[in-house]
């Protein structure tokens, strides 16, 4: 009886926070989908994780917010190198992006290998930081559960009380600067909370995946409908049921990472969305008919 409910327990705890890191991480990356600077949201993902390398070793400690803050500041700075090479006419968008990735992952791979081999970090615990790469859910704890739903919710709150701003940026930026929205600053917010959301969903999804949650949501939504608050609503729906799915298939099949599950959930849904969807080949040649 105790194991069927530490199992049922584990479910719900995991089942919540992915859920809410998902309903979240859709929502914000809408606006990367649409202002088609997806790459940039894969790029924030691998950068991020030197600096929860970099916070564990200057804490020695795995504190759910201090390795936030590290991966924050580390995304910080990999987007402020993106916007200083891409002012540079000579590099093309796409290789700065990939250069930028690369570059700081890589870094925290080093940075990970020294600290493996060091007897400086031996008497603290090291366990764990691994899962920063490709993610591991199934062992996330109380207080991560609270940290990721505490920056969701806060994510969820600015976005929607700054909501009509931020579609009239997306949309229409010059109509947005001639009624006195400062355009800059919205689109920097949009940006900051991807960072933020990224960087909270590190440990249950990954640096290598934790895009595929802010991009593939809005790619099925848009296959159903063309407005923005329809899409929005479709993406949270699916995260959620990607989320619920991908945590029950991984608690209920053994050494199936939750994570991956999950993306590979919202993979599927996206590929029937585009064969099934009004937009799809198929149901056009169907009207056709």
């Amino acid at each position: 009886m105790s194991i069927l409910w530490n199992n049922h327990y584990l479910y719900l705890v995991v089942a919540i926070g992915l859920s809410l890191l998902a309903v979240a991480s859709s929502i914000v990356g809408s606006t990367l989908v649409l202002e088609k600077q997806s790459q940039l949201g894969d790029a924030i993902g691998h950068s991020s994780y030197p600096g929860v390398i970099i916070a564990y070793m200057i804490f020695q400690q795995r504190n759910p917010i201090i390795l936030l803050m590290g991966a924050v500041a580390a995304s910080l700075l990999s987007i402020m190198i993106i916007h200083w090479l891409s002012r540079e006419k000579a590099f093309h968008f796409e290789s700065i992006l990939a250069l930028v990735l690369s570059s700081f992952f890589g870094l925290g791979m080093v940075l990970m290998s020294y600290i493996q081999g060091n007897p400086n970090f031996a008497k603290t615990a090291q366990a764990g930081l691994n899962n920063y790469i490709m993610g591991q859910a199934a062992y996330l704890m109380r207080d991560d559960v609270i940290t990721i739903g505490i920056v969701a919710i806060f994510t969820i709150f600015v976005f929607l009380i700054n909501y009509p701003k931020i579609k009239i940026v997306l949309f229409d930026k010059d109509f947005a600067t001639s009624i006195g929205i400062n355009v800059p600053f919205f689109k920097f917010l949009n940006l900051l909370l991807a960072i933020v959301i990224i960087a909270v969903g590190l440990k249950a999804v990954g640096a290598l995946l934790i895009s595929s949650l802010l991009i593939a949501p809005t790619i099925i939504a848009l296959q159903w409908s063309n407005q923005y608050e329809k899409v929005l609503i479709i993406g949270s729906i699916v995260s959620i049921i990607a989320a619920i799915g991908g945590t029950y298939l991984s608690t209920t099949i053994e050494k199936l990472a939750t994570g991956p599950t999950v993306v590979l959930c919202l993979f599927i849904m996206t590929i029937l969305s585009l064969i099934i969807g009004p937009k799809s080949p198929l149901f056009k040649r169907g009207e056709a008919k």
